[in-house]
């Protein structure tokens, strides 16, 4: 008997073996935000774990490149599959072995056309939310907030646009991760995390050396790199107190770094023992917050659960616990929470879906009448901030730290 397996990596082996325990029940179909939008079989999950067991991925074409590169990696699917099948991992390990996907220069480039600096429009909504030209232009090269918003021209190093502070080698205090959007972007995002900071009695480092949690870089099939920006960041963050991030992606990502490594590798040791530290925002302020008594505010607001938050455990209540102890009023979703279509490049290479996508999403966001729109993932709020502008919406979108602060 022929071994199908002869040349295939480990890795591929793996991937065949538990793409093989699909039940082939579909469940993951009606789950999937982009196969409510496309309607292709292929999209589902369903349909790649098949192609996975063909072993197809070790023979890249266009074709199926574009089939593993169209998902959201919301990670709905994995909610729902009765054998709990990892198949975010399994398309990204996928997405590894297709180059095309990795695309840094044309393809993207002409998908991007539209995007911030090319629409005046856009850009006008953006500066509205506290987003500047400038705080775009700072970004780093080897942010994946660059690819998020189409900017992919080089440019020189970015300068710091917040105060930063060295840690002592015994320091066992908070520091802040601060990630992409907060430190370079939109930067009021981290004064009003450490304004709350000091309504807990506390204050927190921030680490010179931090980069991009790597969730881009990751998401795209680049895991070689992706390891590359963990290691930058665990060696950034000494000592042994809590980190804390203000960025929902970025605490799921920085929480999954001993993924990245082998069990043999030095490295897994020392993200296990990072990883162990990371605190998420609002689970972190719903424990140290105090409550505001005898105070009503009278602002609705309409709350986004991001896909790397609402499936852990407490990543729905944490935030309207929040909410509440500032007095505000909570406009909750008729049909529940939903992919906004941001998903990391997706919106850049895929703008069509993702603009379907986002459109079931801000139906329901603005069904309520809110005064604002709110979330902690840096990509949510960029596709809330980029896409109701085009819908010609003015309604203000705005990270929760800051009206959490605003709130005090």
């Amino acid at each position: 008997m022929r071994n199908e397996h002869i040349g295939k990596t480990t890795v591929e082996n793996n991937s065949e073996n538990l793409a093989a325990d699909c039940a082939k029940c579909g469940a993951c179909a009606p789950v999937c935000p982009v196969f409510r939008a496309e309607g292709r079989e292929s999209l589902t999950a369903r349909g790649r774990m098949y192609l996975l067991t063909q072993g197809d991925q070790a023979r890249p074409s266009s074709i199926l490149a574009d089939i593993f590169a169209c998902c959201l990696l919301c990670g709905a699917c994995e909610q729902v599959c009765p054998r709990q099948l990892p198949i975010t991992k399994l398309i990204v390990e996928a997405r590894s072995h297709f180059p095309l996907w990795q695309r840094p220069a044309a393809s993207l480039r002409q998908a991007a056309t539209d995007t911030v600096l090319a629409h005046p429009l856009l850009l006008e909504g953006l500066v509205r939310a506290g987003i500047s030209l400038k705080h775009l232009l700072a970004l780093p090269t080897n942010s994946g907030l660059r690819l998020r918003l189409g900017l992919l021209e080089e440019q020189r190093a970015a300068l710091p646009l917040l105060p930063e502070s060295k840690l002592q080698p015994d320091d066992r205090g908070l520091t802040y991760f601060v990630g992409c959007l907060a430190r370079h972007v939109q930067p009021s995002i981290a004064t009003a995390t450490e304004k709350l900071l000091h309504q807990c009695g506390l204050t927190a480092q921030i680490p010179a050396a931090q980069s991009c949690c790597g969730l881009a870089t990751w998401s795209s099939g680049n895991l070689a790199q992706a390891r590359v920006q963990a290691q930058r960041n665990i060696a950034a963050f000494t000592g042994t107190g809590a980190i804390l991030t203000s960025c929902a992606s970025c605490s799921s990502h920085l929480r999954s770094y001993p993924s990245l490594f082998a069990d043999k590798d030095p490295w897994q040791q020392r993200a296990q023992a990072f990883a162990y530290r990371v605190r998420e925002f609002t689970a972190f302020f719903a424990e140290y917050l105090p409550q505001i008594t005898g105070k009503t505010q009278k602002q609705r607001v309409f709350y986004h659960d991001p896909c790397h938050l609402r499936f852990t455990p407490g990543g729905m209540e944490n935030p309207r616990r929040l909410l509440r102890k500032r007095g505000l009023e909570i406009v909750e979703p008729d049909a529940g929470p939903c992919c906004c279509g941001q998903g990391g490049l997706f919106h850049v290479a895929y703008p069509a879906t993702a603009a379907k996508v986002f459109a079931r999403c801000s139906c329901q966001a603005l069904a309520g009448k809110p005064a604002s729109i709110t979330s902690t993932c840096s990509g949510c709020l960029l596709q809330y901030q980029q896409e109701l502008v085009r819908q010609g919406e003015k309604i203000r979108v705005a990270h929760l730290a800051l009206l959490l602060a605003e709130a005090d």
